[in-house]
């Protein structure tokens, strides 16, 4: 059935209403006995002129460069757009750009080989792009303005931000929606379950997969923005409080440690096989290396990335990390020689 969507103008006064509603008449969570709900979700700092020359090799990435997610099976990284979502090697050669019907936050891998998962947030829609041709091979509508999305479990895990909802789909089929914490952003799958950040609720709820049913809701301190998982342990990035939350799954999930982080952090990403936590801070134009040896992460380098760095990938195999650098459209390449060889501070 050929799918018909509303003209620009009309879906763009659509969503600004249901936005206002969500903030003025959505239940919340944390809503207080007076009837008033928090504030609005934390967002990214503005990143200021760049003191430091940012380290590796900064290319052209097109307008509103947000989101990247690598394969390590075609050696292609995917780099969102305002427009759709740019193929790169690993290089930084174009291979493909692909068209959408909305740019995208985050970006993620379903498996290697593909497809990019790649949500068009003011489309509702979840597009599945091959990494070798750049091909749409489907564009499945979700809930209002999907953000993040996760592989995990044979299915995908899509958390629509401004709908307070997740869809759950199998091969290309919606199979279920359902409630969360209010205005989901980050998510992240950990052992069977996946992890869910109310950026709105300040909250992490954790969910059992297959049973689509809330196991635990625990505080997520005063700004919460994105999460990722290694081993059983859940990081938090606390935009709005500049700090990053460690929480334990087992024997149930609760918050072990806080660890200051100032700069605005937001982006992130866990490299498993070095054993490493990447965080971008949009205040300062900097990516921070963490040692994931211990439950506590460790920070142990600091680099100067390209303007407003919203995002980072990485390459397992190699170690190199991929910042998207949202202010001037830029991809910056950080190869395991440009960070050996830079001044760590």
């Amino acid at each position: 059935m050929k799918l018909i969507r509303p003209s620009s103008s009309i879906r763009l006064a659509f969503v600004v209403a249901l936005v206002s509603l969500s903030v003025t008449a959505c239940s919340s969570p944390t809503s207080t006995s007076s009837g008033a709900y928090p504030p609005p979700a934390a967002e990214p700092a503005t990143s200021p002129p760049l003191a430091k020359t940012p380290n590796g090799v900064v290319v052209p990435a097109g307008s509103g460069a947000e989101g990247v997610a690598f394969d390590p099976k075609t050696g292609t990284v995917a780099v969102g757009t305002s427009s759709g979502v740019l193929l790169f090697d690993t290089a930084g050669r174009l291979l493909h750009s692909v068209s959408l019907p909305a740019g995208p936050r985050h970006i993620a891998l379903q498996a290697p080989g593909g497809p990019f998962l790649v949500p068009a947030q003011g489309a509702d829609e979840l597009a599945f792009v091959d990494p070798e041709s750049g091909r749409v091979q489907a564009l499945v509508r979700t809930g209002l303005w999907p953000h993040d999305v996760v592989a995990a479990e044979g299915r995908v895990f899509v958390g629509n931000e401004l709908g307070n909802s997740l869809s759950v789909i199998q091969g290309t089929t919606v199979v279920a929606t359902i409630p969360v914490v209010t205005q989901p952003g980050g998510l992240a799958s950990v052992g069977g379950a996946l992890a869910i950040v109310g950026v709105r609720a300040r909250r992490l709820e954790l969910l059992g997969m297959s049973s689509l049913r809330p196991i635990a809701v625990v505080p997520a301190e005063s700004g919460p923005s994105h999460v990722v998982s290694y081993r059983s342990y859940l990081y938090v990035v606390d935009t709005g409080g500049g700090s990053l939350l460690v929480y334990a799954t087992r024997p149930r999930l609760h918050q072990i440690d806080r660890v200051p982080l100032p700069g605005s952090p937001l982006g992130m990403v866990v490299d498993p096989v070095h054993r490493r936590l990447w965080i971008t801070l949009t205040a300062l134009n900097a990516l921070v290396e963490f040692n994931l040896s211990t439950p506590i992460p460790r920070r142990i380098a600091t680099f100067a990335t390209v303007r407003q760095p919203n995002s980072v990938g990485v390459d397992p195999l190699t170690g190199t990390e991929y910042v998207a650098g949202e202010a001037a459209g830029v991809l910056q390449i950080l190869g395991p020689r440009v960070i050996k060889g830079t001044t760590r501070s």
